[in-house]
């Protein structure tokens, strides 16, 4: 199993050989950069150098910078060097907006149903659920009646109560962000090393948003976060903690379905990507594979893994 190295406190990140150094005043530890999925810095005083940024780049591990309230703000994606940014990038500037659209639309229907599963697997809202799931069926190309936003609407308040708005500053939807904010990178991750630019989205388009594809691909991984936000209520109170922040950074290690197999979300996300490319390559956006919430409890215990 690939690990995630979360840095919380001021220690020194050295490379030797193929192994990953970390002092602390009270230890050192170290870990093979082979095993090494990602890095997360959530310590200002860490000191790293920008030969251990080079030699974890080139190990294709995802570094993820975090600020004074222990937002994720910065990230070094790895680059695939064995695709082929430019052809690549060519086929994605060329990409018809009506197929762009068909992309979307199944995005959206992915995210709307997962949604749904999320009501059903919290135990709430059974008959929101089943109209989350007769709203996914009505989405167009484009979604142009705008069934993402209706869904959110109805969905929110069922999950965390009536009085809900993604706008409250609050720790639920602090977990929500940072949960988000780690399936974006994860995203990004992958959408970098498959030679795309992030920049150019299906959907989003922001002019100032480097990350416009991966905002558009995170979207039906989202309900993860909101199942595990909803899952650990009884564990939030007024910020988040160390151990709520590992939990949302572990869930690239939990199960979802995708084509028909159980597998961890940061392999998912690989072959959800890899998918994209074969719809590209094909102008079939039939051939886009997307991820399934599984249960509840969407913990890994199979041996199965990519």
């Amino acid at each position: 199993m690939w690990r995630t190295l979360i840095v919380t406190a001021g220690e020194k990140l050295t490379v030797k050989d193929n192994w990953l150094h970390v002092y602390s005043p009270q230890q050192e530890a170290r870990v093979p950069i082979g095993d090494l999925y990602s890095v997360v810095v959530d310590n200002r005083q860490a000191l790293l150098s920008v030969s251990v940024l080079t030699r974890l780049a080139q190990a294709g591990v995802h570094l993820l910078l975090c600020d004074e309230k222990h937002l994720p703000c910065a990230e070094l994606l790895p680059l695939g060097l064995h695709y082929r940014p430019l052809t690549v990038l060519q086929k994605q500037m060329a990409l018809p907006q009506p197929f762009k659209d068909q992309l979307w639309q199944r995005i959206v229907m992915a995210k709307i149903q997962n949604q749904a599963k999320v009501l059903r697997l919290a135990g709430v809202g059974s008959g929101k659920a089943q109209k989350l799931e007769e709203l996914a069926l009505r989405v167009l190309p484009g979604d142009a009646g705008n069934r993402e936003a209706q869904a959110a609407k109805l969905y929110f308040p069922a999950l965390f109560g009536a009085g809900f708005t993604r706008t409250q500053a609050d720790v639920t939807n602090a977990a929500l962000n940072y949960g988000y904010a780690i399936i974006r990178s994860a995203v990004s991750k992958t959408v970098a090393g498959y030679g795309y630019s992030g920049v150019l989205g299906l959907h989003h388009s922001g002019p100032g948003n480097a990350f416009n594809l991966a905002d558009d691909l995170m979207e039906p991984l989202r309900p993860l976060v909101d199942l595990w936000t909803d899952a650990h209520c009884d564990d939030l109170y007024e910020e988040l903690t160390r151990a709520n922040r590992r939990g949302l950074i572990d869930l690239v290690n939990q199960a979802v379905v995708f084509d028909g197999r159980k597998m961890r979300v940061r392999y998912a996300i690989d072959q959800y990507v890899k998918s994209l490319t074969s719809a590209i390559e094909g102008q079939d956006a039939g051939l886009l594979r997307l991820p399934v919430l599984t249960r509840a409890d969407p913990l890994f215990e199979d041996e199965q893994d990519g």
